[in-house]
C-alpha cells in the first residue's frame, strides 16, 4: 500500500495541473454568483481572426452563422466572477451536440463547460439545457449585413423581449464583436449592474464585420 501512494498522489498533481492549464485559476463555488451574460458572439467578425481561421467547425463549413452563443457565464454583480469551478471534465454528449447549431466546435462548448458551467451547476447536461433554454427564450438576434454602419440603440432592438438596459455592446475599435444579455438566474431578463455596464466600449454607431 505504502507503493501505491506515492503513485496516487502523482496522478492527483498532473490532474491537477491539467485542469489549471486548461482553464485558468479555480476561483469562487458551484452555483454560487448572481446573474448570467448570455455572450453572444458575431461569427464573421471572428472568423475573419486567426484563431477563427483555426476554427473550421465554425468558420470554414458551408453554413455561414451570425450571432452564435460565446458562453453563458455566471456573474457576480461587482462585474467579477467564478471560473474554473471543480467539476467532471466535459465528455461530449446529446446535450452538448445539441448546440452545435448555435454554439459551434466542440473546443468551444468544452472551454465554456470548464470555465463558466462548472461554476454554474456540477452536472455538464444541465449547463446546456440552460443555454438551449436561454437561446430559444431571447434568441440570436437576427441578421446583419456585413459593412453595415447601425447605432447601437438599433441594434438593441434586435432582443424586443429584453430592455435596453439589459443589453450590452462590444466592439474592437469600432466593429461590432459582442453583444451581452443580462439575465436573473431564472434567464429572465435584468438591467445590466453599473459594474457590466461600464465595460461597454463601443461608439454610438458600429460597423459590421
Amino acid at each position: 500500500m505504502r507503493r501505491i501512494w506515492p503513485l496516487i498522489l502523482a496522478l492527483m498533481m498532473v490532474t491537477s495541473g491539467a485542469w489549471a492549464d486548461s482553464c485558468g485559476p479555480s476561483r469562487g463555488e458551484t452555483g454560487r454568483f448572481d446573474l448570467f451574460l448570455l455572450s453572444l458572439s458575431w461569427s464573421p467578425g471572428f472568423c475573419a481572426t486567426d484563431s477563427g481561421r483555426a476554427n473550421p467547425e465554425q468558420c470554414q463549413g458551408v453554413r455561414r452563422f451570425g450571432f452564435i452563443v460565446h458562453g453563458l457565464w455566471p456573474q457576480y454583480a461587482s462585474g467579477s466572477w467564478p471560473q474554473c469551478c471543480r467539476a467532471a471534465p466535459f465528455r461530449p454528449s446529446a446535450a452538448s451536440e445539441a448546440m452545435a447549431g448555435s454554439m459551434p466546435g466542440q473546443s468551444l462548448r468544452r472551454h465554456e463547460w470548464e470555465k463558466h458551467g462548472s461554476c454554474v451547476s456540477p452536472r455538464q447536461d444541465d449547463y446546456f439545457a440552460l443555454i438551449d433554454r436561454a437561446v430559444k427564450t431571447h434568441g440570436l438576434g437576427g441578421s446583419l449585413t456585413a459593412g453595415e454602419r447601425i447605432r447601437v440603440s438599433d441594434l438593441k432592438r434586435h432582443w424586443p423581449g429584453l430592455p435596453a438596459q439589459a443589453v450590452t455592446v462590444r466592439c474592437k475599435g469600432k466593429a461590432l464583436a459582442e453583444v451581452r444579455l443580462c439575465l436573473e438566474r431564472d434567464l429572465s431578463p435584468r438591467p445590466c449592474p453599473a459594474a457590466i455596464r461600464d465595460q461597454d466600449n463601443c461608439p454610438g454607431t458600429v460597423t459590421v464585420p
